[in-house]
Order: structure tokens, then sequence, then C-alpha cells
């Protein structure tokens, strides 16, 4: 009776110890974007697992207050609400759908469109068939002009007049980005915008200033912050550990896991703090309405997100979306990295992701309104 009482106690101390190291987990996953890559890239990297450690302090918690073990359930329960402002940008609840006018809306819509997939020409680009269904005001696009004219790809020609009729001002591309637009703009010059230092991985900005109807003016910035740089080994390797084949104990594999994943991750975070300060100068010096969006490669609450976010921007996604999402799908690396923030007098009614084939990433569309 003695050993069994013994063991019991050892049970329950070992699982208040992993209770308390899911909520540090929890408090390091959300405010590890604080950290600058600079100086340290562990806590940075660590808020890319944020959706799943909340998962499991919920689970935790839960499983305490079944268990009517109240005061250990506070453990992880404290953990979410002290980081709630970090959790509510991965995971926000709002319930109810916004009242607005549909008149007096504008949408816009982010989407890296993977070059169309040009190496499929055999049917029409789904994702530019999307880009036309959905009409979205304005249309941002990433890695849509890389190595031609999208208007001349293949699988995108035939909907060419369609493009040219729907969206009377658009561009060719610079590098890889592009706008589609149902109203006039002009291109910001600023030679601080072609952010493309001599690295692999392409860095792109580009800003519109766009002449919207009522004569309001809003400034749109697209942008493409550097890949990861992830090879196809590399995404193997990711997709077996998340698999569960491969042993995480073994040295060579504790070796692959930390060259070919987070030295990688680390690297590109520290880059795109650089990027993220650059493009934040210039939305300082702009105007007061203000649209940033594209592909950051950065899931929310990290350093180079919370750097261009600042204390004057709001999310899209965070004002109108609910529950967990993700906009990146190819490789099992389900993580939200593509976003739309927003400043200035205008407010976000309603946001939208869909999932359309023949891209890695998926569009996503804000619905807007003027104050």
């Amino acid at each position: 009776m003695k050993g069994l009482k013994i063991g019991k106690r050892a049970v329950a101390v070992t699982l208040i110890i992993f209770t308390v190291m899911v909520a540090v987990a929890m408090l390091v996953s959300a405010w590890g974007g604080l950290v600058n890559p600079n100086e340290s890239t562990l806590m940075p990297v660590a808020t890319l697992a944020m959706p799943i450690v909340l998962v499991i302090n919920v689970f935790v918690a839960i499983v305490w207050l079944l268990m009517l073990k109240w005061k250990i359930a506070l453990i992880p329960i404290a953990a979410i609400v002290v980081s709630w402002g970090p959790v509510s940008t991965v995971c926000p609840i709002n319930l109810f759908a916004k009242n607005y006018d549909a008149d007096s809306t504008f949408r816009v819509m982010s989407y890296n469109v993977a070059n169309f997939d040009y190496t499929n020409q055999d049917k029409p680009s789904k994702p530019m068939r999307h880009i036309l269904d959905q009409d979205a005001d304005l249309v941002l696009m990433q890695e849509g002009s890389q190595e031609r004219n999208y208007l001349t790809v293949p699988n995108v020609i035939s909907m060419r007049d369609e493009i040219i009729q729907k969206y009377p001002y658009r561009s060719s591309g610079y590098r890889d980005l592009v706008i589609l637009s149902k109203y006039p703009y002009t291109v910001v010059s600023d030679s601080a915008f072609e952010t493309n230092p001599n690295h692999d991985g392409g860095v792109y900005a580009k800003a519109f200033d766009i002449e919207m109807p009522g004569g309001r003016q809003l400034r749109v910035i697209s942008l493409h912050l550097r890949s990861i740089g992830m090879d196809r080994s590399d995404k193997d390797l990711y997709t077996d550990l998340t698999r569960r084949e491969v042993n995480v104990n073994s040295r060579s594999n504790l070796k692959r896991i930390k060259h070919s994943l987070y030295d990688k991750l680390g690297r590109a975070f520290v880059y795109h703090a650089q990027e993220a300060h650059i493009v934040r100068s210039l939305i300082e010096n702009g105007p007061s309405n203000v649209i940033v969006c594209g592909d950051f490669n950065e899931a929310p609450s990290s350093y180079c997100y919370r750097t261009l976010r600042g204390d004057d921007f709001r999310d899209t996604f965070q004002d109108c979306g609910c529950g967990f999402t993700y906009t990146y799908n190819a490789n099992r690396m389900y993580f939200k990295i593509d976003h739309i923030l927003y400043r200035g007098s205008l407010d976000a009614v309603d946001w939208k992701r869909a999932k359309v084939p023949d891209s890695d990433h998926y569009p996503q569309v804000a619905t807007f309104v003027w104050k």
C-alpha cells in the first residue's frame, strides 16, 4: 500500500511538472516575438509553435478541471490569459458577423499565386480563375511574375481579356509583385522599397497609392519577405518529423534537425527583422490610411509581425476571423504566414480564406468600410 501511494504521488508530481512546462511553453511561444532575432533565435522560432501549444494548454486545463483540481487548472488558464493578446492573433473569437452596408465597402485580396503553376499548362489557372470570380477591388499578388509577365503565361492567357476588362489598372509585375486594381494608382517611388539584398531568397516590397472613390487616398504595401530557404531534403525531414518517422533521440538526427530546420529558420528570421524595420520606416513616413499585406513568411506574434504591425495597425483576421487557420498549405507546414494589416479611417468588417489548388498558399480577402 505504501508503494502504491508513493507511485501515485510520483505520477501526480510528474503531471504537475508537465502542466508547468506547457504553461511556460505558452508564455514563450506567445511572447517570444518580443526578442529580436539578432539577439537570440530560440524564442522567435518558438512563436511558430503557439497554435499547438495553445491547444495543449486548453486540453490540460480541461483535464484538471474534470478532476476537480481547480488550483492546478489555474496554471494553464493563467498562462493563456496572460498571453491573450498574442493568442487572439492566432485564434480570434469573433462569433458574430459584423453588420455593414455592402454598397459602401471595398475588398482587398492578398494571394501568393506561386507563378500560377505555369508548369501545368493543360488547364486554365485555378488561382487566376478564383481571382476573377472573387471580383475584389484590389488584388495584390506575390510570386505573380518572377520569370515572365503573368499575362503571357499559357494557363492565364485565355483569361487575358477578362482580366483587362475587370481591372483597367494593373501592373505587369515588380519582380514577383503584381497589382490588379479597379481604381487608378501611382507607384510610390522609394529606393528603400527595393529591399532585395544580395543573398538567396527574394525580398520584395512595393507601395501603391490608390485613388479610391470619393476622393479618398489609400496606400497599399505588398510584401514578399525572404523565403525560409528550405530545400527538398529539409521539407522531407520536416514531413518525417510530423509523421513521427524520425528518431529525435538520435544524435545524428538531432544534428540534421538543427542544421536543416532550426538554423535556417533562425537565419531567415534575422533577415526578416531587418526587412521589417526598413518597411516600417516607410510606413511611419506615409499617409494615415495604409494597408500592408502579403506573404510575410512569419507567423503572428513573431518579431517581424510585431515590428510591421507596431502600435497603430490592426489585423483583419484578428478583427473578423474565428478559430485557427493557416495560409501555407504544402509539406504539412500549416502556418498562417500571410497577413492583411491596416490602419487609418477604415474598419475591417469581414475576412475570408479560400482553399484554392495549384498554389502552396491560400488567398485571403478582407472587406473594409470607411469610417
